[in-house]
């Protein structure tokens, strides 16, 4: 079983998604959903197969051990060493994680023209 570590900006952000998941959902639903979140990324100290490689699954130049973790509309980076996984950083569903990391843009020209961004 592997240590997981968040970064602190990322803690700060589940503190703020916590936050927004309470405010809108409630509590009792919005509590239930930030702990199926927090349960995902406990898991990852257990299960050794989560995740997807980030360099094989969008081809993009990435250090090896940089894995996706997909859960409830967010995305986690994480690093996976032989004794610890690393939460990088974390995105909503709504924003271009690829963009953000690696400058690496996933619309196709005809969505940009389509959309007018």
């Amino acid at each position: 079983m592997r240590n997981v570590i968040i970064e602190t900006n990322v803690q700060y952000q589940l503190l703020d998604l916590k936050n927004y998941l309470i405010e809108s959902q409630g509590d009792t639903k919005g509590l239930k959903t930030f702990k199926e979140i927090m349960s995902a990324i406990d898991n990852l100290g257990i299960f050794d197969s989560i995740g997807s490689n980030l360099k094989e699954k969008y081809n993009i130049d990435c250090p090896d051990n940089w894995y996706l973790l997909y859960v409830k509309m967010n995305y986690f980076i994480f690093s996976k060493n032989s004794d610890k996984i690393v939460i990088l950083k974390m995105y909503n569903n709504r924003e271009d994680f690829l963009f953000h990391l690696f400058g690496t843009e996933m619309r196709s020209q005809e969505s940009i023209m389509y959309w007018g961004e």
